[in-house]
C-alpha cells in the first residue's frame, strides 16, 4: 500500500524521472499562491506575477551565477522544497535572498553525497535506461517545451545511461491477475511522483487495487497530509483491510 510513492508501473525508470518535471508544474501553483499571499517576501502580488520571478532568477542564474547557485541548482532546490507545505517559507525566503542579488548559503554535506549516490544505485540497477545520448537529447526539447520551469533538468542525462548494470532478473510485471487488496493514496499535486504516474498504475493494476486521492499538495499524503477524508480511508484500510468501494477523491479542506 504505497502512501507517498505511488509510481507508474514500470517503477522509477527514465519516464518517472521525467515525470518530476510534470509534478514541479503540478505543484507549482500552491507555492505562487502562497508568495502571492505574503507581500514581505516581495516575489509578487499575483501567483503570476509571483511566476514571472520564478523565470526572471532562473535565466539571471543560468546567465550568472550567484556563488554556488545556478539556475540549474536554483530550479532543483525550488523543486525540493516543494515537497511539503511546511518548507515554503524556507522557499519564500531563498527566492528573496537571491533576488536581492545576495548569495544563498548552500553547501552539499557528505550525508547528501551520499544518499545522492546510494539512491542512484537503486534507481539505475533497477531499471532499465536508454544509452544513447541522442535519446536524452530529444527529451529534452520535448520537455523545455512541455514544462519549462524544470523539463530539460530532469530529462537530461544522467550516470544511470553509463551504469555497468547486469539486469540479471527481468523488471517485476505489474498487472490485473492477483489479489484484490491494494489501497493507493496519492495528492493531487505531489512534486515527487505526480498524479500522473499514479493514474498509470492505477489503470495497470484495474479491479485488483482501489485510489484515494487528496487534494492537496506535496509528497507524502498518508499520514502526513492533513486531509481528514483521505486520512480516515487510509487508517481503516490499515486497520481492517476494509477498502473504499470504489475509487475515492478527497476534496481540499
Amino acid at each position: 500500500m504505497p502512501y507517498d510513492s505511488v509510481l507508474g508501473p514500470r517503477g522509477y525508470d527514465v519516464s518517472a524521472f521525467r515525470l518530476l518535471a510534470r509534478g514541479m508544474e503540478d505543484r507549482f501553483p500552491d507555492f505562487a499562491a502562497y508568495a502571492s499571499a505574503h507581500p514581505e517576501y516581495g516575489l509578487g502580488a499575483t501567483p503570476a506575477e509571483v511566476e514571472a520571478t520564478y523565470a526572471a532568477l532562473a535565466r539571471r542564474l543560468d546567465a550568472e551565477p550567484l556563488g554556488n547557485i545556478t539556475g540549474t541548482l536554483f530550479r532543483g532546490l525550488t523543486l525540493e522544497l516543494l515537497y511539503s507545505d511546511a518548507q515554503l517559507p524556507e522557499l519564500a525566503k531563498m527566492w528573496q535572498t537571491l533576488k536581492a542579488g545576495k548569495p544563498y548559503p548552500f553547501e552539499p554535506t557528505p550525508d547528501q553525497e551520499n544518499t545522492a549516490a546510494s539512491r542512484l544505485h537503486v534507481l539505475c540497477e533497477d531499471s532499465r535506461w536508454p544509452r544513447h545520448q541522442l535519446a536524452y537529447q530529444l527529451n529534452v526539447a520535448v520537455d523545455r517545451a512541455r514544462y519549462p520551469k524544470l523539463g530539460a533538468s530532469t530529462a537530461n542525462i544522467t550516470p544511470c545511461a553509463f551504469w555497468p548494470s547486469e539486469h540479471r532478473e527481468p523488471p517485476v510485471r505489474i498487472g490485473d491477475r492477483g489479489p484484490s487488496n491494494v489501497l493507493l493514496v496519492q495528492n493531487e499535486r505531489d512534486p515527487g511522483t505526480p498524479l500522473a504516474g499514479a493514474l498509470k498504475l492505477r489503470q495497470a493494476l484495474g479491479q485488483r487495487a482501489r485510489m484515494v486521492t487528496a487534494d492537496q499538495g506535496g509528497h507524502g499524503a498518508y499520514p502526513f497530509g492533513a486531509n481528514t477524508c483521505a486520512n480516515e480511508a487510509t487508517t481503516t484500510f490499515l486497520t481492517t483491510g476494509k477498502r473504499p468501494a470504489r475509487d475515492l477523491r478527497c476534496a481540499a479542506e
